[in-house]
């Protein structure tokens, strides 16, 4: 059995990630025999996950070896993946970004992709992501970098236009493979409800393209054996949107989804499959104009219920690192994730495809060949390869450029601390509608997050 790969998380107590890890580690017999290094400048945090990581890799013996530090240099030497999934207080200050766009007329569901949200995040994060990539260039040049921190998008841009000498790509659980196409197929009925795979017959017979900027991604193409699926979908939308619109999820990024998805299909005549946030990259959903919004605008991002669900998922994590729930149950709860999963094939060269975050490459006909974009890719250490996914429709085509014009403008800003790079940013947005208005949130983010920010905005 050959040895695994060393793997650095910086961020080991993720929300979403750190769990995931230490269940790839401890089941995958390519991971077995590896390194697992776990960063946090938390060091209570980073002492439960290692707590945690002990019990598991014990119970399975997979021969993993363990190390942890709260500074990244410890321990990040010869990596041959770097994961990036940290975040500064994350909820703290979405609810800022949330409040104050609110304020100067711009609503937020998720707050920290598009919009002053995703622009302010990225402000805070990718100076941390281009001083990681510092690093890496001297003690793990040959790494992977895998961005796993939102905006994902502007942050995969700025790693492969600042850190050019890296081997980096951005990834977001969005498009989890193989389970994206499983549930796509069922949902179209190709597959019955309760199938767990996708068998090989139907794989063939399957014409499913999915491309365009990470949370405004768009199924351009849906045939089967032949057979264009997108009218038994639409079918399946009415019947969920009815629903929908009388038993409405309360939780912002949820509620009313699947209306919202339905009209923007009749609208563009392709699907957008990440709706809970597609619906904050355009602007129909935003209350502007003389109109009521149908079913409703879409709803404030809620801080309060993100932090009390971050609250339970960690206390959890706490009682499996003591004990009090057994590891057997931990093997049997958690799975791994598309990181993971990612880690796994690129290593054990298991040449199957997953959806990355990369330049273009042609994948789409009609973008350019550094268009970022999340697109189904084959995948191993030599990095991802777009596969092609057609052409963008027009009408989308275009809305894919406004944003991508939003993250790379918000990248070089980020990087030059150039305000007046900043405020075309800000107008150059989808949701932005008054220069004034701006202007002024650029202002009030700016002297709320003076905590936050880098201190090269305030010279």
């Amino acid at each position: 059995m050959s040895k695994g790969p060393k793997i650095t998380i910086i961020g080991a107590a993720s929300y979403f990630f750190g769990k995931q890890i230490i269940h790839k580690m401890a089941t995958s017999e390519i991971m077995a025999g590896g390194t697992l290094a776990m960063v946090d400048t938390d060091p209570h945090k980073l002492a439960v996950m290692m707590k945690l990581a002990r019990r598991v890799f014990a119970r399975t013996r997979c021969g993993v070896k363990l190390l942890g530090a709260t500074r990244r240099r410890e321990v990040m030497k010869d990596s041959d993946f770097m994961v990036l999934t940290f975040s500064d207080r994350n909820t703290h200050f979405r609810k800022l970004d949330t409040e104050i766009a609110a304020r100067h007329g711009i609503r937020m569901c998720s707050s920290d992709t598009i919009g002053p949200g995703g622009i302010f995040r990225a402000l805070r994060e990718i100076p941390h992501v281009l001083a990681m990539a510092r690093d890496a260039r001297q003690l793990a040049p040959h790494s992977w970098i895998i961005n796993f921190v939102n905006p994902t998008a502007v942050l995969g841009i700025a790693l492969r236009r600042y850190a050019t000498e890296l081997a980096s790509f951005a990834i977001c659980d969005g498009h989890h493979e193989p389970y994206n196409t499983l549930n796509w197929c069922k949902m179209a009925g190709v597959l019955p409800a309760d199938a767990t795979s996708v068998p090989s017959d139907v794989l063939r017979k399957l014409d499913l393209a999915i491309a365009g900027v990470n949370h405004f991604t768009w199924v351009l193409r849906f045939r089967y054996d032949g057979k264009d699926m997108f009218p038994v979908l639409r079918r399946r939308m009415v019947k969920d949107a009815a629903r929908d619109k009388t038993t409405a999820d309360t939780h912002s990024k949820a509620s009313f989804n699947v209306a919202y998805q339905l009209e923007l299909f009749d609208i563009f005549g392709v699907i957008p499959d990440t709706i809970s946030h597609t619906k904050e990259y355009v602007p129909y959903y935003q209350g502007y104009g003389r109109m009521p919004v149908k079913p409703e605008p879409i709803r404030l991002f809620d801080a309060d219920q993100r932090v009390r669900e971050m609250i339970k998922a960690w206390e959890v994590t706490e009682q499996y690192a003591a004990g009090k729930l057994r590891e057997s149950e931990f093997l049997k709860k958690f799975g791994s994730d598309h990181a993971s999963d990612i880690m796994e094939s690129m290593w054990g060269n298991l040449r199957k495809p997953f959806y990355i975050n990369t330049f273009n490459g042609g994948a789409v006909a009609n973008m350019p060949a550094d268009a970022f974009l999340e697109l189904r890719c084959d995948l191993d250490m030599r990095g991802p390869r777009p596969l092609p996914a057609g052409a963008m429709p027009r009408g989308v085509l275009g809305l894919q450029h406004q944003v991508l014009d939003t993250h790379e403008l918000t990248a070089q800003a980020a990087v030059t601390g150039d305000r007046a790079l900043l405020r075309r940013a800000m107008l150059a947005d989808p949701l932005c509608n008054n220069v004034g208005d701006a202007d002024a949130c650029i202002r009030d983010l700016l002297d709320a997050e003076r905590d936050g920010l880098p201190s090269y905005w305030y010279k």
